[in-house]
């Protein structure tokens, strides 16, 4: 029975490579007792080190994993393992009906998933006291501008002194203001602070790339001074990016909902100090639309839901508001999924791309990363004076623009062999990290740090 993942697409799932590893390893159908699937599910018993063998499920919806042993990875080995198999040695699992222990999970999941549809229809739960929470919103304000009047002077003191020495200046000449934006309750403007530092140290042009940081940072800043006036979509953007997050019934209140089939087409992964942000595109094969789902997780890449690049399915995304929507609630899980069986839809050029990320910037001007699907582009390789590889992209226009894609780049030009490809990243500004790209399939790139 085929299985709607591919093995690059398990590989993704793995919380580490060493998961990716011990899976593998358990691909033996000696290793396992029972093996079983079926249209839904596959599931099987691996023989472990205790006198029972690990109950292992895999939901293909999702997908979403459960196994009894007590590791503390998302999927575990087991589950990997058994998912592996699956795409490798279909034939090793037995067609048939899930025993009990099976099917009472996948009961479980069909029900929880229903429930969280009801809620999230039935509308934004009634807020206790409105006064009250208006006023702990005015506090917070109030308590942001403080801090927002703190940068500004430390940024017009930097200017004023000049920025010749700061690749000689510790990491204290940077973090004592950054750690002050968490005491203002802007925790955003923290690693917005750090990055402002380390750019310093980041080569040929590094006084150029500070000045810009500078000028964003004000640039924000500058807003938060005049809040107030500003619309309500352009206050939720300068929330986001200040780190003043919109909670749930919020989004509910304001946000626009959307029906379609979701592709999801890449994925990125940020770690700091222990805590990992994911980031996960989608795109509407209907309407067309990006949307961007934030996750994070603490300690590891444990996520509750574990999205595939490649894979689309059925479902209802809830937009944040802003004048520029991207960013998006999962109203309920996909449904019907499937792997991507046509490219991704996609501009034909760096010009048409660029326009489209203009007109977003003008709307929000602190939207710093947009997606970005360009057609038949081909990976283009230059070796700069120092030796160091560099790449870009170049559309049928003769157009380029340059690339990061930590690490995989040849991967990339073998893929395309000199034939145009197209390509999804998310563009900064200034390079486009590529995520993934259409040859036959979609092949995803990840970009953790």
């Amino acid at each position: 029975m085929p299985v709607p993942y591919s093995a690059e697409q398990v590989t993704a799932l793995a919380p580490d490579a060493a998961s990716v590893k011990a899976g593998r390893g358990l691909t033996n159908p000696a290793k396992w007792p029972t093996l079983g699937c079926n249209a839904e599910a596959a599931w099987g018993e691996c023989q472990g080190s205790g006198s029972k063998p690990y109950q292992t499920q895999v939901d293909f919806a999702g997908p979403g994993f459960k196994c009894s042993c007590p590791s503390r990875k998302f999927p575990c080995k087991h589950g990997l393992g058994l998912l592996f198999m699956a795409v490798d040695r279909p034939g090793a699992l037995k067609e048939g009906n899930p025993p009990d222990w099976v099917a009472a999970w996948l009961e479980s999941r069909r029900a929880k998933a229903e429930k969280k549809a009801e809620v999230s229809a039935s509308g934004p739960k009634a807020v206790a006291d409105p006064d009250a929470v208006a006023k702990r919103a005015a506090q917070r304000l109030e308590r942001m501008k403080s801090g927002g009047e703190d940068l500004s002077r430390w940024l017009l003191d930097q200017a004023r002194h000049g920025i010749a020495t700061w690749p000689q200046q510790p990491g204290t000449h940077w973090r004592g203001m950054a750690s002050r934006m968490v005491d203002h309750q802007m925790p955003a403007l923290e690693q917005e602070v750090i990055h402002l530092g380390g750019l310093a140290h980041t080569g040929e042009g590094w006084p150029e790339r500070v000045a810009a940081q500078m000028g964003r940072l004000h640039l924000r800043l500058e807003a938060l001074k005049r809040f107030e006036s500003l619309d309500g979509p352009l206050q939720a953007d300068l929330r986001s990016t200040l780190g003043w997050s919109l909670d749930k019934e919020e989004v509910t209140a304001d946000g626009a909902r959307l029906e379609d089939d979701w592709a999801v087409l890449g994925q990125g992964f940020t770690e700091r100090e222990r805590l990992w942000e994911r980031r996960t595109w989608l795109q509407g094969q209907r309407s067309g639309r990006f949307a961007l789902l934030l996750d994070f997780s603490h300690g590891n890449r444990a996520f509750e839901v574990p999205w595939v690049p490649g894979i689309c399915g059925s479902g209802e995304l809830l937009f944040y508001p802003g004048a520029s929507p991207l960013r998006a609630l999962l109203v309920r899980p996909l449904t019907a999924t499937r792997p991507l069986d046509r490219p991704f839809a996609a501009v034909p050029d760096f010009d048409t791309a660029l326009r489209l990320y203009a007109l977003a910037l003008a709307a929000n001007p602190w939207l710093f990363a947009f997606p970005m699907a360009v057609a038949d582009v081909v990976p283009v390789h230059r070796s700069s004076e120092d030796g160091t590889d560099r790449w870009s992209l170049r559309d049928t226009a003769g157009a380029e623009v340059p690339i990061v894609i930590k690490g995989q780049a040849w991967e990339l030009a073998a893929l395309a062999g000199g034939r145009p490809l197209t390509v999804f990243g998310e563009w900064d500004g200034q390079a486009l990290t590529v995520q993934s790209c259409w040859h036959a399939a979609l092949v995803a790139f990840e970009d953790a740090v």
